[in-house]
């Protein structure tokens, strides 16, 4: 898919389904303790989303099966939510939400999206875990001070990538940030690695541009392996990984990212 560019006028309803996506990810967060299911956060998850007035983005996309991603302890991304899923004391959970909201521009209608990430704990976590988190964390909001008009892709790539080869973590290179078009998923890839850049073209950032940066770090190695499910990722060596994300607008000399409260 093409790079998308938005028109100044379809900018208060992307600006809307980020906000969405924040604030049902706020609830979903909220809700996590030991003892719940990840397929009960789903469910959360999608009547809070369709309550108002919003479809879930993830629910359908390529088969995937449900509105949320629930990846817990050494699962990566793309968790599907499971009634036999139990969060227990000390574990971690990457929440993964997309909000689409449809409205028509020019004669036509498109879908705005709000994509959003989190890892949080489940009760207490160690101290080593804590920091993988809080440097996953820390990551994100560097790529985000990159994220603007006349800085390149990879400058944002080399600013998540500072942060993981201080704290020795493990860089997932089988997906990264993306930009954001109406069928949801568009160019530009954004890798949290730059040697990405040695083998193909670097992005200059541009006016209009929807972004999503998306760290995720491992403690242990760079290797991942997709589950039977087709859709779980986890590390090779079953250590924890952290996930964040945000959404961010590209506007003029400004970024607005969409998906804060």
């Amino acid at each position: 898919m093409p790079i998308t560019f938005y028109e100044e006028e379809q900018f208060e309803t992307i600006k809307l389904a980020g906000k969405l996506a924040r604030q049902v990810l706020d609830l979903v967060c909220k809700s996590v303790k030991p003892g719940i299911s990840t397929w009960d956060l789903d469910q959360i998850a999608e009547e809070w989303i369709r309550a108002h007035g919003a479809s879930p983005t993830f629910k359908g996309y390529l088969g995937f099966p449900a509105s949320l991603c629930t990846s817990v302890n050494h699962e990566v991304v793309h968790g599907i939510p499971d009634k036999n899923k139990i969060l227990k004391e000390g574990d971690i959970i990457s929440l993964d939400i997309g909000v689409t909201v449809k409205e028509k521009f020019k004669d036509a209608e498109w879908n705005y999206i709000g994509d959003t990430a989190k890892t949080v704990a489940v009760g207490s976590i160690n101290a080593q875990i804590q920091k993988l988190v809080d440097d996953t964390e820390a990551s994100l909001y560097k790529g985000i001070e990159n994220c603007k008009t006349g800085k390149t892709i990879k400058d944002i790539s080399i600013a998540v990538n500072n942060v993981a080869k201080k704290g020795k973590y493990g860089i997932v290179r089988m997906f990264g940030g993306h930009g954001i078009g109406s069928n949801y998923h568009s160019e530009p890839f954004i890798p949290n690695w730059p040697e990405y850049f040695e083998h193909t073209n670097n992005t200059e950032i541009k006016p209009g541009m929807l972004l999503c940066i998306e760290p995720m770090f491992n403690l242990g190695t760079d290797d991942v392996r997709k589950l039977k499910d087709d859709w779980t990722i986890v590390t090779a060596d079953h250590k924890p990984s952290a996930h964040f994300e945000h959404t961010i607008l590209v506007t003029g000399n400004e970024s607005f990212v969409t998906t804060t409260l």
